[in-house]
């Protein structure tokens, strides 16, 4: 017994009312009789094609399509048998002598006809490796959902793996595969119903959330971070990589276009923090510039009439509970937008070049500040300056660095740079060897954001560096996910068995900062002891002797 096949929706175009009684009549003996559509002229017939219902058209040879092209199965109503098979028609049916059994293999024909057409429009936008959407069916999609409810509740994420190209130089390409279907795994547990994810290229996803309820992108985004951060096993070897997600949301009248530039804006803003960090894009820093070019002129002036300022976040001995040492961060008193963070321009000096002047205004100050701070008898503190990887190849900043030295007469023992992974990844033997010259002056290092990127307690044992700082998601993490707690408490004991101390940035609970206590930490950083605050109001807390009373 031949098996019926699926349900196709038959479409009739035909100006001869007997096509409709054979077909019926015929159609009512099959099992499963399959919906018959009449259109009374071509308008008609291509409004229903168009909908996405695997359907068939059968026309009389006057109304069939003149285009060979047409995507739907085509099947030719004719009176008299045909000698071929024409040009864009799959099959025949003869009205006169129209039988079951003809009926039931043109229709099963036309259902495999239909099949290789969905798989092929399915597959054109598909990627290959992970199966999820490519770039081609997400932008369609996106313009889809803007056109729909034009933009209300939706947010657009653009999520980029750092270093993802040393996983493939260093592991291979099949390792790097391997590492892009566990992160789409992983991306996959997070999302929801109404949420779609995309590879947009190699390392490259988009993301495509729901923002009807309050807070949800937000935390989301922590969790996409969180899970993203956690090690990758690859041929039985750990290692992690660090990401950069940069989320806008969409806006009524926004085109595709449009809402990719800002989510691309924002994904780089949080590709400058380091680690798995993400960013949403903030509509009051760009409105008042007209294009980043504006932004990068006020800058340049802000930079040329000393109109930056630092503040200071102090990092606390665990063991004594006294403040050893302060970190320097940069911030920009803008005239119309405010005290901006520098996640708010950063990116854009990266980009330009202008982080290597920043870069030394900012030693400079810092300097200048603990000069004053020693004066005032103090104590000695560790200062600690954030060294962007442009900066650190000028083939000035030897040079550069031991004049301030010497102008402010400093001990260089109390300067700290802080490099970030991805800085000492990168031509390992030109850091390595600026790294010890700048070590022969008494500087020291620390490594900032540590487990975000991708490299190894091996690499690192052959640099002069003297802490790790264990990077905000993961102390975040901590209590909510057991695995992460165990994965500080190692980087802790690893650290410490090269004689590396350890410093957890981010600490914002008692809970924390005792777990902390428990795996060994050294020092602490985060808000359980201060933001970070101008030199005056610093002041405050380092006269008491520089001890706070912490429990914990």
């Amino acid at each position: 017994m031949t098996s019926s096949v699926s349900l196709l929706r038959l479409v009739l175009l035909a100006d001869e009312p007997a096509w409709r009684e054979r077909l019926v009549s015929a159609l009512g003996l099959l099992p499963d009789p399959h919906p018959l559509i009449v259109a009374p002229d071509w308008a008609t017939a291509m409004a229903h094609m168009a909908e996405p219902v695997s359907s068939v058209l059968l026309a009389a040879p006057a109304q069939r399509p003149a285009s060979a092209r047409f995507p739907w199965p085509t099947v030719l109503l004719v009176e008299a048998e045909l000698s071929e098979t024409p040009e864009g028609v799959i099959d025949w049916l003869i009205g006169p002598s129209l039988e079951l059994e003809p009926l039931r293999r043109c229709l099963r024909y036309a259902r495999e006809r239909c099949n290789l057409h969905d798989i092929v429009q399915r597959l054109a936008k598909q990627d290959a490796l992970t199966g999820i959407t490519n770039r081609q069916g997400f932008q369609a999609l996106l313009a889809t959902r803007l056109m729909d409810d034009a933009g209300e509740a939706l947010v657009l994420g653009v999520l980029d793996l750092d270093n993802f190209r040393r996983v493939n130089d260093a592991l291979g390409h099949r390792a790097g595969d391997r590492l892009i279907l566990q992160v789409v795994a992983r991306l996959k547990a997070e999302l929801e119903v109404g949420d779609r994810l995309a590879r947009l290229g190699g390392d490259e996803f988009g993301l495509l959330l729901d923002a009807s309820q309050t807070g949800r992108i937000e935390r989301l985004a922590d969790r996409l971070m969180g899970t993203l951060a956690e090690p990758y096993w690859l041929d039985g070897e750990s290692l992690m990589i660090g990401c950069s997600l940069g989320l806008a949301h969409a806006k009524p009248g926004a085109d595709a276009d449009q809402l990719f530039w800002l989510a691309q804006i924002a994904m780089r803003q949080a590709k400058a923090k380091q680690g798995c960090t993400w960013y949403l894009y903030n509509e009051r820093v760009n409105r008042s510039a007209g294009s980043l070019a504006d932004l990068e002129d006020e800058l340049r002036r802000a930079l040329r009439r000393d109109d930056l300022e630092l503040h200071y976040q102090p990092r606390l001995c665990i063991e004594t509970g006294r403040i050893v040492g302060m970190e320097a961060l940069v911030r920009w008193p803008h005239a119309e937008r405010g005290l901006l963070a520098p996640d708010e321009f950063i990116p854009m000096a990266e980009e330009s070049g202008l982080i290597v002047p920043l870069g030394y205004w900012v030693i400079a100050r810092a300097l200048r500040d603990l000069q004053s701070l020693r004066e005032s008898g103090v104590g000695e503190l560790h200062m600690a300056v954030n060294l962007s990887f442009r900066q650190f190849q000028d083939s000035q900043l030897l040079a550069t660095l031991e004049r301030l030295i010497a102008e402010r007469g400093v001990d260089p023992h109390w300067l700290e740079f802080e490099l970030t992974e991805t800085a000492v990844m990168r031509r390992s033997d030109q850091v390595r060897g600026t790294m010890n010259a700048l070590a022969a002056l008494g500087v020291r290092f620390s490594l900032d954001d540590f487990g975000t990127g991708f490299s190894s307690f091996v690499h690192l044992s052959r640099l002069p560096i003297s802490l790790l700082k264990i990077d905000k998601s993961f102390v975040d993490q901590m209590a909510a996910r057991p695995q992460n707690g165990r994965l500080v408490r190692a980087m802790i004991g690893l650290a410490h068995d090269l004689g590396l101390e350890v410093v957890a940035e981010g600490v914002e609970g008692a809970a924390q900062l005792g777990q902390l206590r428990r795996f060994g930490a050294d020092q602490v950083q985060g808000y359980l002891i201060s933001k970070p605050l101008p030199l005056a109001e610093l002041r405050p807390l380092l006269d008491r002797g520089h001890r706070l009373e912490m429990r914990g």
